[in-house]
Parts: C-alpha cells; structure tokens; sequence
C-alpha cells in the first residue's frame, strides 16, 4: 500500500492516517421510504497540521487536497482520482505517480480479474452508502495517466501493461463484463510496445486499434515522440426522474473546442480525436446503455456502428453546439443516455437510495494522439485548439509540456482546460 509523507507539526505523519481518521459520520435517524433528501454527509474540520499540509500544496491542487482530509474513505478515490489528474497536467509528477498508484490499489481491490475480487463485487454493490470507486471509463482513465507516467519515466513495459489493465477496467462494469472498446488504451499499449523493441506486440495493438479508427494514422518508424492532447470537459452523472433513482449520463458542458494541432519546428501535425469520454462513459463495449437496475446494465434496443466513429463525430456539430449550449434539457442521440436504478439497499430495507452522481470532474471530452520525430533537445511546443469552424478555442496556442526519457523518447501533452 502507499503512503505519503506529510508535513504535521510534531514530525511526518503517513497521509492514510490522516484520511483513514478522516471517516465520514453518517446521520444516526433511519431514512423513511418516502425520503426527500439525499443523505448528508459530515465534512471534518481540517486539523492544523492538515491546513499546514494543504498550504504546502501547489495552489492549483489543494482544493483537492483539502476535500480529502475533509472528505475521508467514501470520496478517497475519486479525490485522488482529482488530485492525480491535476497534479500531471500541472507538472507534478511526484504528486501524480503517489496518489494514481494510490487510487489504482482501492480500485483492484473491487476490480481485479480474481475470484476475490469477484465476491468483493458482489457484496460490495449491495451498500448503498458505498465508497467511491468510479464508472468502468473513469476507472479506465486512472490507468490512462498513470501509463503516460510511466512513459515519461521511460518504462515502457509497465507503461503497456497499465493501458492494458485499463482497458480490463473498461470491460468490468456492475455485476457483467463487456468487450473493451477503449481505443486510445490500445493505441497506447503499441506504442509502448513499439518503444520496447517489442515490434510483434505493437502490430497487434495498432491492428486492432485500426478494427475501431480504420482512418486513423499510425506511428511511422522514426517517429520517437508520442502527443496527447485533451479537449472538452468531463461528462456528467446527473441524477434525475421521481426520487431521483435515475442516472443520467450527459456530456460536459461549457466548451466549443473538439479539435487540435501540434506546432514545433518545423512541424504542424493535425491530431486524431481517438476517444470520446462521453461515448466510454454511456455505453458499455460500445453498446449503449439505457437502464442500470441494482447492478444489472440493460442496453438500448438498436445501437450503432462504434469504428471509424471518431471523426466523424469530431468534425460534426455535436460536440460543439451540445458542450456550448448544454443545459438542463433533454437532447438527441447520445447526449442524454439515462441508466435507471443505480439505486441499492439503504440504511432502511424499506428504503431504495438515490442515484450515485459523483463524478470525477476534470475529466476531459476527447482525447486526441498523434506522432512524430523530434529532437531531445526540443524544449518548446504548442498546441492549436480549434472548434469546427477552424476557430481557436480559446483564441491563440497554448505551450505543450514537453519531457524526453533517457533513451531520447518523448511525450508531449497539453490540455484545452
């Protein structure tokens, strides 16, 4: 298990004593079968070696690390999850591999592929005040970030085998398993591959990355630097219908962009929209999901054609008019993918608990790779977001952080938020 050495004002103290003190204190009153309210959860007062703890942190990370001391072990995940996602777009790695790794040991704790595991599951899902371990897509992303990590480390066998055991998250979801579709997983896992000398195993991965995005590029041999770039935000849980037992899947909102170019050099590469986290977030192996009852996926009657989706779906203006103009109404297609139940026994045998909305909420909408050859040297690179129209969202190019392993291989990553 990992620990994390925080500074208290008698001396270290591991960071999971601190959060496993930390234990939400629930209402004493049982619920009625006619509830009106969600169950209100205490927040615990920071301690002052905690603020001192919190003050110490980046500015961008400690509303994150303020809502895990308060918050402890219901919201653990999802708040490393958070701090772990900020912590790598920020440039703190450190920060970023502890609290990942630490989010990934909860998460196998449920969700391995192990008869434990399996029980786990099955007795975990029957509380209704239960931890928070993530939908199968935000699962998949704790093992995105933390691949990318190992990248820049220059581990690339861990790094494939990270992608790959995130896309084992991406089958598990409820009580059911189901065909892992999360493409820039397999895109990732070649690469990785590749960058081990391990040229069988990356034709694999980018053959069956081509079975989802036929028109997608692929790395050519020279190339030495992978490019990530993350556009929109995260999709949102929203709970909804009478006693709000129903889930509501619907995409982020407050944001245009959908596409993005690499400028470096002599370079101007046009980048592939490889994942749609909505589409992973609504859909289960590409199937949409319609209902889920008490762990039971149902799924819709008709669903589409899942391969060489992406582009289109980029290009069009789904992402641009639902993310700018989204609001509280009902829209077509897959912006509004409603999973009823959700809803597991209470405190009270009587009493069914309304839909779970967490969310992890920096998150974002798209992701989008590409390739390309360039020196160790580089040390400067941006990233062009642009709506449909060809339009800079927001207006001009953002810096790209740039990082190169001691083998001379790259990564570039920038995100639009």
């Amino acid at each position: 298990m990992i620990t994390f050495m925080a500074p208290s004002l008698s001396g270290a103290r591991p960071l999971r004593a601190f959060t496993h003190l930390i234990l939400p204190i629930f209402g004493l009153g049982l619920l009625t079968a006619c509830a009106t309210g969600p169950k209100q959860h205490a927040i615990t007062p920071l301690d002052p070696s905690k603020q001192e703890y919190v003050a110490s942190q980046p500015a961008a990370l400690q509303p994150a690390w303020r809502k895990l001391f308060q918050e402890g072990r219901r919201n653990e995940v999802l708040n490393l999850m958070e701090i772990g996602a900020t912590a790598f777009k920020q440039g703190e790695l450190d920060t970023a591999r502890r609290t990942l790794d630490e989010a990934i040991a909860n998460i196998e704790s449920v969700y391995a592929d192990n008869d434990a595991a399996r029980k786990a599951r099955s007795l975990w899902y029957e509380e209704g005040e239960k931890e928070f371990k993530g939908e199968p897509y935000e699962r998949s992303m704790v093992y995105y970030y933390r691949g990318l990590i190992y990248l820049i480390d220059g581990d690339y066998g861990n790094a494939r085998a990270t992608f790959l055991n995130g896309l084992l998250q991406d089958a598990f979801a409820e009580e059911e398993q189901h065909s892992a579709d999360f493409a820039s997983l397999v895109y990732l896992a070649g690469w990785a591959a590749r960058l081990d000398g391990n040229d069988s195993l990356a034709s694999d991965h980018f053959q069956e990355y081509r079975q989802f995005h036929p028109d997608a590029p692929l790395p050519s041999d020279t190339d030495n630097t992978l490019v990530v770039a993350e556009t929109g935000t995260s999709p949102r849980k929203l709970a909804d219908g009478v006693g709000h037992y129903e889930l509501v899947y619907r995409r982020g909102k407050g944001f245009s962009e959908n596409r993005a170019r690499l400028a470096s050099q002599d370079l101007d590469i046009d980048l592939y929209p490889a994942e749609d986290v909505f589409f992973q977030a609504s859909t289960r192996g590409g199937r949409g999901v319609d209902r889920i009852i008490e762990g039971k996926v149902q799924f819709k009657q008709t669903t589409g054609n899942v391969g060489g989706a992406m582009t289109s779906l980029s290009q069009d203006s789904l992402i641009t008019g639902i993310a700018a103009g989204a609001g509280g109404g009902i829209s077509a297609g897959f912006n509004a993918i409603t999973a009823i139940g959700v809803a597991a026994q209470g405190v009270s045998a009587r009493t069914k608990t309304r839909a779970d909305t967490r969310y992890w909420s920096t998150l974002p909408d798209t992701l989008h790779l590409g390739s390309a050859r360039l020196s160790p040297d580089t040390d400067s690179a941006s990233i062009t977001f642009t709506n449909k129209a060809g339009i800079s969202q927001p207006p001009g190019s953002k810096p790209a952080r740039i990082f190169f392993d001691q083998k001379g291989n790259g990564v570039i990553f920038a995100s639009a938020r």
